[in-house]
């Protein structure tokens, strides 16, 4: 997945975004959600935003 991806097309999250907040320490889904917004408006990214966060935690 390349980091310019948008993920969450509601607030224009990235990938990339999505990997700061996991390397940041972010480790849950509502953690990502927390601090990026993603998923926060309608929801509909949120398997996307966990498969992010899965494959930044697998390394």
């Amino acid at each position: 997945m390349n980091s310019d991806d948008v993920i969450c097309s509601c607030l224009g999250v990235t990938a990339g975004m999505i990997k700061e907040a996991v390397e940041s320490g972010a480790r849950t889904y509502e953690e990502v959600k927390e601090a990026t917004g993603a998923g926060s408006v309608c929801g509909a990214c949120e398997s996307d935003v966990q498969n992010v966060i899965d494959e930044v935690l697998k390394g």
